[in-house]
């Protein structure tokens, strides 16, 4: 049994320009009136040839918000500004900085909105700014509080970037695309130092020319968050709160509200840091300033430079950071949970030379400043690193109305979809970028694929006990975290399968060639160790990796060893 109500979906938001927005984007653009598509023949990528865009569209108005001033995400354009550390101390003292809904408060939608449109916006002056979040701070100026307020109200998007200046990717260069996407012989050159990855410069330059090539920007409204996403009963459209961010020069708020017939969630999984609750933690951030931060923050080693520096956590992002501390370091200590499942040659790198493992942490001594882990031994740090993820957070979403996070934190899970990508109680809203692969970009082009489908009435979703029974089967498979939303690059095929009956008519499969490359994965991971070992160990130099002039943009090197 199927769900045969027919949407009338015509107007379609997209929350984040990152790249499972942009993927969103551009399948929208391709899908026809009719629910086909015009990325049918899979061959044109290869030819240097790109796919025309609909000239009788299903969908004739496509809106997406970006709350950075550039489209890209993660790998938008940067200037390697960073987040705060860790959330500000009246947010630590309140032991709930491990909570996503403390450390990103939803913000106060002022109540001159009402009948405010896009164009003819409410725009706030400072005066109607909350006061409320800086709870405890009424001794400060008016003035300076108001000012401070606001500054509060955008840092607390966590809307910057972790990428440091020197990174280089994780993943092949060969699937870091779309499947649509050229597919350059540069980065085949097997002489390059960093041979199958690109540095993030090469990866922000690929989406950049993408975005220019097909023309997106006129869609992004850049430095615009969604407040609140909420059903009007009357309707039946979803009602999207925007706020624009005032320039720096007159610092005045534009907010709007906006309907639409259908909304995608993509606004990413490498926001939010989470950083785990550790008794004693709080007070020990308030007697030791800056002394921890969290790996999004990580920018410069020689910040590092002759410290004892405690990192925790034990995923990649762990040894992105220890590669470049150790070598400048006076001694580094990893302090880890449970194995690593998949860059399983982390496991041993975490305990090579130069670091020295260690349990969890039991408490830290706020007096004392000592680290007391769970064997019983205890130590001072000068820098405390905590590589511990992110949350999966939906700020402007009742999430326990349509999402429901479960034991938030970066292991949790997002309940309530359907193939990780219809929203249950309501299939007019859809995520793209919660199934997460090594082949990240082509499960998320499947999922956007797969709301162009549907919701160009190309397709139908099963019934709604279907639907369930798909969640609850998977659920007693892999559990009740966020393995629940992982597939490996040899089985990203099977969440790719299971979306695909929902494409436009014609859509071809994303893993139809690039598929056959799930073995790059391996070798990747072999060049990853290789590189992890040289950079930890002194063999290999920053500028053999990454030798980019951040004076005038451009690569002073081709990385060729």
């Amino acid at each position: 049994m199927t769900s045969d109500k027919p949407f009338n979906i015509k107007n379609v938001a997209i929350i984040g320009a990152g790249p499972a927005g942009l993927a969103s984007l551009y399948e929208f653009l391709h899908t026809n009136k009719d629910g086909s598509s015009t990325i049918s023949n899979p061959k044109l990528p290869q030819l240097n040839l790109n796919y025309p865009q609909s000239q009788d569209p299903a969908f004739e108005k496509i809106v997406v918000f970006e709350q950075k001033n550039q489209p890209g995400g993660i790998w938008a354009p940067s200037n390697f500004e960073a987040d705060y550390p860790v959330p500000p101390q009246l947010i630590m003292d309140k032991e709930q900085y491990h909570n996503p809904e403390q450390i990103r408060p939803r913000n106060t939608i002022p109540e001159e909105i009402k009948g405010a449109t896009y164009e003819k916006p409410f725009i706030e002056e400072k005066k109607n700014i909350d006061k409320n979040h800086l709870q405890g701070s009424s001794k400060i100026g008016d003035t300076e509080f108001v000012e401070k307020q606001r500054k509060l109200i955008n840092e607390l998007q966590w809307s910057r970037s972790g990428i440091f200046s020197f990174l280089f990717t994780n993943i092949p260069q060969r699937i870091t695309r779309y499947s649509y996407m050229k597919d350059e012989p540069e980065y085949h050159d097997k002489t390059r130092k960093i041979y199958p990855f690109m540095t993030h410069q090469e990866l922000t330059n690929r989406f950049t020319n993408f975005i220019e090539q097909e023309d997106l920007l006129k869609y992004i409204r850049l430095s615009t968050s969604v407040e609140n996403v909420h059903k009007n009963i009357k309707t039946g459209k979803w009602v999207v709160t925007a706020r624009q961010r005032g320039s720096s020069t007159d610092g005045l708020d534009t907010w709007y509200q906006e309907e639409f017939d259908a909304v995608v969630i993509s606004n990413g999984h490498f926001n939010i840091p989470f950083i785990p609750h550790i008794k004693g933690l709080a007070q020990y951030n308030a007697n030791f300033p800056n002394r921890i931060l969290h790996a999004k923050n990580f920018r410069d080693p020689k910040e590092f430079t002759n410290k004892d520096v405690l990192i925790i956590g034990g995923g990649v992002s762990t040894t992105n950071v220890l590669q470049y501390v150790v070598p400048v370091a006076k001694s580094v200590a990893n302090s880890k949970r449970g194995e690593q499942k998949v860059f399983k040659f982390i496991n041993k790198a975490l305990v090579s030379k130069g670091i020295e493992p260690k349990p969890p942490v039991e408490y830290v001594d706020p007096i004392t400043g000592l680290f007391h882990f769970q064997d019983g031994t205890l130590a001072e740090f000068d820098k405390v690193i905590f590589s511990t993820g992110y949350h999966y957070y939906f700020p402007f979403l009742d999430s326990s109305e349509y999402l429901l996070l479960n034991n938030p934190g970066n292991y949790s899970r997002v309940g309530g979809l359907f193939l990780h990508t219809f929203c249950q109680k309501d299939p007019t809203l859809g995520t793209v970028g919660v199934c997460h692969s090594q082949f990240n970009f082509h499960t998320i082009e499947a999922s956007a694929a797969a709301l162009a489908g549907v919701w160009s009435g190309a397709t139908h979703l099963p019934d709604i006990n279907q639907q369930r029974k798909w969640e609850e089967d998977l659920l007693k498979e892999k559990g009740n975290n966020i393995l629940f939303h992982i597939y490996n690059h040899y089985n990203a095929k099977v969440f790719v399968d299971l979306v695909k009956p929902y494409f436009p008519k014609g859509r071809y499969d994303p893993l139809i060639f690039d598929g056959e490359f799930a073995s790059d994965v391996d070798i990747g991971f072999d060049h990853l160790e290789k590189l992890f070992y040289g950079l930890k160990d002194g063999t290999i130099t920053i500028e053999e990796t990454n030798d980019w002039d951040l004076s005038n943009g451009v690569s002073k090197a081709n990385f060729h060893g």
